[in-house]
């Protein structure tokens, strides 16, 4: 039976497409909605790349620079080395070499070298440095390449720098040049680099960490400043029976001097002597334990001589006697460099009064009053012999020496009065510095 429209029931169907008629059938169509999103996503993606694109061209956009003077125009970002290789530089590349300086291989070494705007670059640092724009460019010969090394560090050792002040006269029937010879600086251990090539196997010195200090010693005469008439008197081989006599003459005429001891004559009388020296206001100094001629000897002997009489005084004196009057005026390097720092001072004479010759009291005077000059040094000794030509001639020479407006000090108030003389190093006549070390070879 057919309903009103004229379907029969039995084939009504509400949700299937109509069977057996495929011409009927129509697949759903997209929202509008979905296609705009796909317009719009693949917009962005055309977009983003004009802009990656316009970023990329501003990045390596053309720039201008300046090559050895001459203007040229080069991409931004370029590295030094690509422009380089893009002209041709007439440079002349560096060598390859050994440790010591040895060239193992012509033209092995770098390239060119490259200054940017004033900046020194190594060959590596140019490879990798690119070019921004406006800079100044200069391209010269390679640098050499050292051989591949290992790297020691090690001590370096002072040595004993010899130095003779121009005007020093020299040695003749002086045996100690110059009238004082002293410490200038003290000596002091450095360290230094030694490169081992590993392809060569040979040594060379490198860089120094630590500045290595020499023992210096100065020899020259003594010059107060402003032409100060100053004059030095020594005694040397006491103490004796006659020093209490000069002690007493020397306090009578208001006369400071200087005393060199000989070591085995500090006996307990002889030390009660020294000490009342000492307490007079006069300078005590050594003058080696018997005598012995110091040019002779061994290192052992040296310091045994500087050494014993060193620490006699000290115990006498409460101090360090740093100052020498050497036997026969005879010193040189070789006796400096086996002393091993037990003196900083060795002083001479410039008028010797031969008493040792007992030559009679005028002729004592006259050795010792002849050619006055400021910064003199009058040796006359209180011990060796009979002296009682000494006692009467001295206050004659004290006399000329004041008549002559000279004043009389000890060895190192005249030595002060000379600035060219340092006393960085000799101080006060302190024992050597513990971090000092002594040399054991001289300079050349």
């Amino acid at each position: 039976m057919a309903n009103k429209r004229g379907y029969s029931g039995a084939h009504f169907k509400t949700d299937s497409a109509p069977q057996n008629n495929a011409s009927t059938y129509r697949e759903p169509r997209p929202r509008r909605g979905h296609r705009g999103l796909v317009i719009a996503l693949v917009s962005l993606v055309v977009l983003g790349a004009l802009a990656a694109g316009g970023v990329v061209f501003w990045m390596h956009r053309p720039v201008s620079i300046t090559v050895n003077g001459q203007q040229r125009t080069v991409f931004k970002r370029s590295t030094i080395d690509d422009l380089y290789r893009g002209e041709a530089f007439a440079t002349t590349p560096g060598d390859f070499v050994a440790v010591t300086g040895k060239v193992i291989k012509e033209g092995g070494g770098d390239p060119y070298s490259a200054t940017v705007n004033g900046t020194v670059l190594t060959y590596e640092q140019a490879k990798s440095t690119m070019v921004w724009g406006n800079e100044s460019i200069e391209f010269g010969d390679g640098a050499n390449v050292l051989e591949e090394h290992t790297t020691e560090v090690v001590d370096e050792q002072p040595k004993l720098e010899y130095r003779v002040v121009p005007g020093t006269a020299e040695k003749g029937d002086q045996v100690q040049q110059g009238v004082v010879q002293y410490v200038a600086q003290w000596g002091k251990t450095g360290r230094r680099e030694i490169l081992h090539g590993t392809q060569t196997g040979e040594t060379a010195t490198g860089e120094v960490e630590e500045e290595t200090k020499n023992l210096v010693i100065v020899a020259q005469n003594i010059h107060p400043d402003d032409d100060k008439k100053l004059v030095a008197l020594t005694f040397d081989d006491g103490p004796t029976y006659f020093t209490t006599p000069y002690l007493d003459i020397l306090d009578q005429k208001d006369v400071k001097a200087t005393f060199s001891i000989i070591g085995e004559q500090i006996t307990d009388g002889g030390a009660t002597v020294i000490a009342d020296t000492a307490s007079r206001g006069h300078q005590i100094i050594s003058h080696t334990t018997n005598h012995l001629q110091l040019t002779t000897l061994d290192e052992e002997g040296v310091r045994s001589q500087l050494g014993d009489t060193s620490a006699a005084l000290k115990d006498v004196l409460g101090h360090d006697v740093m100052y020498l009057r050497p036997p026969y005026g005879d010193i040189d390097e070789q006796v400096w460099l086996k002393s091993g720092g037990l003196v900083s001072v060795s002083v001479y004479w410039t008028h010797d009064s031969r008493d040792w010759e007992m030559p009679g009291v005028d002729a004592i005077v006259n050795n010792c009053t002849i050619n006055m000059a400021p910064g003199s040094v009058i040796l006359m000794h209180d011990g060796g012999g009979d002296r009682n030509q000494d006692i009467e001639a001295l206050p004659r020479i004290i006399d000329a020496w004041k008549d002559a407006g000279y004043t009389f000090v000890t060895v190192e108030e005249l030595l002060k009065s000379d600035s060219s003389i340092s006393f960085e190093a000799i101080g006060g006549g302190e024992a050597m510095p513990e971090d000092v070390v002594w040399p054991t070879e001289i300079a050349s």
